[in-house]
């Protein structure tokens, strides 16, 4: 479960940064053209692959939840959930029409274009296959830093109270 929560921080933080680089979004007519080109670029970064993880996370998550409920019909519960997901799976293309009319609302078709171009060089397709890994490490990072920072702050804050008569 840790690895998906991972995967979905990823992808998420990659849209964050892919979205806060397009700066301020003007109101644009979105086309069906622009559609398109914001759907090859989402399909070119594979950024958003992470959420293939997700209808199974839902999945686990439905299943421990209805268990617990029922502990004695685990097996009964396991298998409704699993056969009504079947019939969720088509759905996954709504996300990925949603993410696309996000990127479209915040890039004009000539730069979702340009973004597809990018992701389909080897620099390009070399950032989309590591994207999820550099980002987790990255939260990694600024999670590190924060708890460093963070005690840091804490304890010379501590320090500066007592020398003025707090006691804690």
């Amino acid at each position: 479960m840790n690895f998906h929560r991972t995967t979905f921080r990823a992808a998420v933080l990659a849209f964050g940064i892919v979205a806060g680089l397009s700066g301020a979004a003007q109101a644009q007519e979105v086309t069906p053209e622009h559609l398109a080109a914001a759907r090859e670029a989402v399909d070119a970064a594979k950024t958003f692959k992470g959420f293939d993880n997700l209808l199974p996370l839902m999945v686990q998550n439905t299943q421990n939840r209805l268990i617990r409920l029922r502990p004695d019909q685990h097996q009964l519960i396991s298998q409704v959930v699993d056969q009504e997901s079947l019939q969720l799976a088509s759905r996954r293309v709504d996300l990925d029409n949603d993410v696309a009319r996000i990127m479209a609302k915040y890039f004009t078709q000539e730069e979702l274009q340009q973004i597809a171009a990018f992701y389909k060089t080897t620099a390009g397709v070399k950032l989309a296959d590591l994207l999820p890994k550099v980002s987790s490490e990255a939260l990694q990072s600024v999670k590190g830093w924060s708890d460093r920072v963070g005690e840091e702050l804490y304890e010379k804050s501590v320090a500066e109270l007592k020398k003025k008569g707090v006691d804690f």
